[in-house]
């Protein structure tokens, strides 16, 4: 089965998330492996992935098996938390 990809970016940076079924999820940051897991379902408000960026952003992915969510430093950016704190 193919691997599911997101890709944002967020100042300046490429924030990105990859889950496949068999392989986990893996999350870069400009190109960099960040972090790796075979967890593929997020709890409510425990990340799956998370990482760093320019010392002290942090970037958090919440994966789950239909949905990637991404978080920075706090911010809702891509997911479902992201169109409900926009509303």
């Amino acid at each position: 089965m193919p691997a599911n990809e997101l890709t944002v970016g967020y100042a300046n940076h490429e924030i990105r998330v990859v889950r496949t079924p068999t392989d986990g999820a893996r999350l870069y940051i400009d190109g960099k492996l960040v972090d790796v897991t075979k967890d593929l379902y997020a709890s409510e408000d425990e990340p799956t992935l998370v990482g760093m960026f320019g010392g002290n952003t942090q970037v958090e992915a919440f994966v789950r098996p239909t949905q990637v969510s991404v978080r920075v430093d706090g911010k809702w950016l891509v997911g479902e938390q992201a169109y409900a704190a926009a509303d």
